[in-house]
């Protein structure tokens, strides 16, 4: 069962043709026309409650619109502001963000402290995604104590006592450092455990590399069926046929293991099942990332290594977007560690079935 919300997907796709796209990577920044047709028809705050101020809809809707745009080659900060920084923002002031907004996971070089004058920041966070083009920083800082909720600072990006040193990722994405001098925040407790940040970050980006790796294997099987070599076209040769294959086959596997996760997102109240589907999600589409742009490339040749064609868009997004919150090696260490740690059956891990219900019910049938 699939939660895509193909209506959604269809009013992206006409808005990307309608205001254009530019492909060209490294990108000179997000794209800021279809990032402004999302906003005004209310498509940044999909997944946000009414009553905070959203437009409503599911999780899944809001993953349709990423997977639309990410799909297209488009670069905005819907991963960033709709499905992390700005639902915490509704979800703790019950108001919607001012402005893009973009989330950074503090470790223990930031504090906030009580002044006279308010709660201030003091610190350094680092690889903040989209930082220059963020209007309000969200700073998510340690929990206490063993079971306490973490602490959500909101920071004005121009606020008093920000210095910011500039970067990038591969993309052309902004990834920057900030640094806190006795900034001003308003400081809440988030509604989100940091365990269950990172899982939605990574269900998140589980999506964007699908539909990446689903935008190269669009374009290699068309470049292939259109490109004539030696009198016929490339999809004609064996070998290429057995690489095309190979590149469909690693793209629909992603697509399976995003779509089960996005299921168990929707439906389970097993928080460890939930778990379990999102980290099966994130190593398939993070181990498959290389090859799906591998696989790509090569049948493309040179043509496809130029920064104005448009198979570098998604090539690219695979490389840097694998290892956002959490590489294949992290979520295969989660998914050991229920099983060793936590005594999990691997079937039920697997399969995503309760082998005990079914033994169960097997026996009260005979």
């Amino acid at each position: 069962m699939t939660h895509w919300n193909t209506e959604l997907i269809e009013a992206v796709a006409a808005m990307a043709e309608r205001v254009g796209i530019d492909t060209t990577t490294p990108a000179a920044g997000t794209d800021g026309a279809l990032w402004a047709a999302l906003t005004e028809a209310g498509f940044t705050e999909i997944g946000i409650r009414e009553e905070h101020g959203g437009s409503g809809g599911s999780t899944a809707d809001a993953l349709s619109v990423v997977h639309a745009v990410t799909a297209r080659g488009a670069l905005t900060m819907l991963l960033e502001h709709t499905m992390l920084a700005g639902r915490l923002i509704a979800e703790c002031t019950g108001s919607p963000a001012s402005g893009p907004a973009t989330l950074a996971v503090a470790g223990d070089h930031c504090t906030a402290r009580d002044t006279t004058e308010g709660t201030v920041l003091d610190g350094t966070v680092t690889g903040v995604v989209h930082g220059s083009d963020a209007a309000i920083l969200v700073v998510l800082l340690p929990a206490p104590g063993a079971g306490e909720r973490p602490s959500v600072a909101i920071i004005a990006a121009d606020a008093p006592g920000v210095t910011v040193e500039r970067g990038s990722d591969l993309l052309g994405a902004s990834l920057d450092d900030y640094h806190f001098e006795a900034t001003p925040v308003q400081l809440h407790e988030s509604t989100f455990s940091i365990e269950e940040l990172n899982e939605r970050g990574a269900l998140s980006y589980a999506v964007a590399l699908t539909a990446a790796a689903g935008a190269v294997r669009d374009r290699t099987l068309r470049y292939a069926a259109e490109r004539v070599q030696f009198g016929r076209p490339l999809a004609k040769f064996q070998a290429i046929q057995q690489r095309l294959a190979g590149l469909a086959a690693l793209t629909a596997l992603m697509e399976a293991a995003t779509e089960a996760a996005m299921t168990h997102d929707a439906a389970s109240e097993d928080s460890a099942a939930r778990r379990s589907a999102i980290a099966a999600a994130k190593v398939v589409t993070s181990a498959s990332a290389r090859e799906v742009a591998a696989a790509g490339h090569q049948i493309h040749g040179a043509l496809g290594f130029t920064s104005e064609h448009m198979l570098g868009r998604s090539t690219t997004a695979l490389w840097s977007w694998r290892d956002r919150y959490g590489s294949e090696r992290y979520w295969a260490e989660v998914l050991a560690g229920q099983i060793l740690d936590g005594g999990a059956d691997p079937w039920e891990l697997i399969t995503g079935t309760d082998s005990t219900g079914a033994v169960a019910a097997e026996r009260t049938s005979r």
